[in-house]
């Protein structure tokens, strides 16, 4: 959906919500954001030049059949039920989908202050110091052991079905078909070769996140977590898979000198505080782990070609390109350390 069009919906949806004068102004994406149909908006009064609210849009790709992460309306009763049991979600003010004012799904939260931290492109504002960014991953750690710890048998157990793993690593085949490279598909047929040889280590089962990292976390002034954004990819299913995510992330073994997370924790740490926090061991973690940069690798080289190819046009995925050698390289190292702890 191109802006102008983004924008004519919007001014008709804050008329209908918000009463009359009412305009959209300050419509655009963020920084950092590479996959999603995800706009910040403000409502103003232009009778009274005042504003009356600061939003964002999330849309579910429109004429894309809805399941899964396309339908952003998944996330409308766990967020809703997140945030009554206390925890740092953003407030959802309207949600619906093919209605009079957007042709897909949608969900409309509350614009909350603060700032993500965008691992690979930090924001000038945030200290920058390995004190300070160590606490932001420490608490992005912390946040997602408390996600982990959510009873979601007994406050949504109809939400969503188990994801079943035995299936996990074969659904990625028809995205790595598309890689930008053969390079990339060769190294990726060999590290899902030796994920398929082993099967996935026992994990504790409940809610994911599914990106969980200091990207999707809004930091106030003082590095202190205001929410945790992007669902889209929640679901309920094996914990060290999201736990993998996180490190994969902030693992510097998997990314290029010139492109790479700032992080000063090393894997080690990370899996030593989210133990701390959760009591559990991370037996098997490396499996996990090797199975998130798999995945982080697949979809890179997807998008790499879609941006090639002028369909999505965004330069940070040549970026994150440059890692696929060495993100590959250090699934077949961890896999191959299954027989070490962890």
């Amino acid at each position: 959906m191109e802006l102008d069009e983004l924008r004519a919906r919007l001014t008709h949806f804050a008329a209908a919500h918000y009463g009359p004068h009412q305009v959209v102004r300050q419509l655009g994406g963020f920084a950092g954001s590479h996959g999603g149909l995800t706009f910040g908006f403000e409502i103003w009064n232009e009778a009274t030049e005042t504003r009356t609210a600061a939003l964002v849009i999330r849309l579910s790709p429109p004429g894309v059949r809805r399941a899964a992460n396309t339908d952003v309306l998944r996330q409308v009763p766990l967020l809703q039920t997140l945030a009554a049991h206390g925890y740092p979600v953003p407030p959802i003010r309207h949600h619906g989908a093919d209605d009079e004012f957007f042709p897909t799904a949608y969900v409309i939260f509350e614009k909350m202050p603060g700032h993500t931290f965008i691992v690979w492109e930090p924001d000038a504002s945030f200290d920058a110091s390995a004190a300070a960014v160590g606490a932001l991953w420490r608490r992005a750690i912390g946040l997602l052991a408390r996600v982990h710890q959510f009873d979601w048998q007994r406050h949504l157990p109809q939400w969503e079905k188990p994801l079943a793993m035995e299936r996990e690593v074969q659904r990625w085949d028809p995205v790595l078909e598309k890689a930008a490279e053969p390079a990339w598909k060769a190294l990726g047929e060999g590290v899902r070769a030796r994920l398929l040889a082993t099967p996935p280590p026992p994990s504790p089962i409940g809610l994911m996140h599914g990106d969980c990292q200091p990207g999707n976390i809004l930091y106030d002034a003082q590095g202190e977590v205001v929410a945790l954004l992007d669902w889209e990819l929640s679901g309920i299913g094996p914990q060290y898979y999201d736990l993998g995510w996180l490190i994969m992330i902030g693992d510097r073994a998997n990314w290029h000198p010139d492109w790479y997370a700032h992080n000063p924790l090393a894997p080690d740490d990370m899996i030593a505080e989210y133990r701390r926090l959760t009591g559990r061991d991370c037996a098997g973690l490396a499996w996990y782990r090797a199975l998130a940069g798999y995945k982080m690798a697949v979809i890179t080289g997807l998008y790499v070609r879609l941006h090639r190819e002028g369909k999505r046009p965004d330069e940070a995925w040549e970026k994150m390109a440059l890692a696929l050698p060495a993100m590959y390289g250090h699934c077949r190292e961890l896999l191959g350390s299954l027989s070490q702890p962890r």
